[in-house]
C-alpha cells in the first residue's frame, strides 16, 4: 500500500506540469508559464489567452491586481542589436498596452505574485496584450 501512496505522490507533480517543446514558439512557451488556453486567430498562428482576474467572486464583487510586462535584452551581449527596441517595445493607448517581442530578448510579465521570464530567440516575433481582464500572446 506504501508503495502505491508513493508512486503517485512521484507521478502527480509530473502530471501537473505541462511538457513544452523545446522548438514550440514564443507565445506556446509563455503561455505553459501563465496558464494560458489557446484560442483561434485569423492568421492561423498560434495565439493565447488568459484572464488577469479570474472567479465567480470577480463577477460579484469586483478586485484589482498587477499585470507588469518588459521586453529586456538577452543574456548574451553580443545579440543586443539596437538597445533602443527594448525602450520602445511596449506602448499604451486606447486603454490597452502592448509589448512587440523581436528576439533575441527577454520577456517578463507579473500577474500578481506570479512572475515568469520568457527566452525569445532570434528571429522570433511576437505580440503580447493586454485590454482589460484580458492577457493575449500572438505570434507573428
Amino acid at each position: 500500500m506504501k508503495t502505491i501512496i508513493l508512486s503517485l505522490a512521484l507521478l502527480l507533480p509530473a502530471a501537473a506540469a505541462p511538457a513544452v517543446d523545446s522548438v514550440a514558439g514564443f507565445c506556446t512557451r509563455m503561455a505553459a508559464q501563465h496558464a494560458m488556453k489557446p484560442v483561434s486567430q485569423p492568421s492561423g498562428k498560434p495565439a493565447y489567452e488568459a484572464r488577469a482576474l479570474k472567479g465567480l467572486g470577480v463577477a460579484l464583487f469586483g478586485g484589482s491586481t498587477m499585470v507588469g510586462m518588459r521586453l529586456g535584452p538577452p543574456d548574451d551581449a553580443a545579440a543586443i542589436g539596437d538597445p533602443a527596441r527594448f525602450a520602445d517595445a511596449c506602448k499604451l493607448s486606447a486603454g490597452r498596452v502592448a509589448c512587440a517581442v523581436s528576439g533575441p530578448a527577454v520577456f517578463e510579465m507579473t500577474v500578481g505574485d506570479h512572475a515568469a521570464t520568457t527566452q525569445a530567440a532570434a528571429g522570433e516575433q511576437a505580440e503580447v496584450s493586454m485590454a482589460k481582464n484580458r492577457i493575449r500572446c500572438e505570434d507573428r
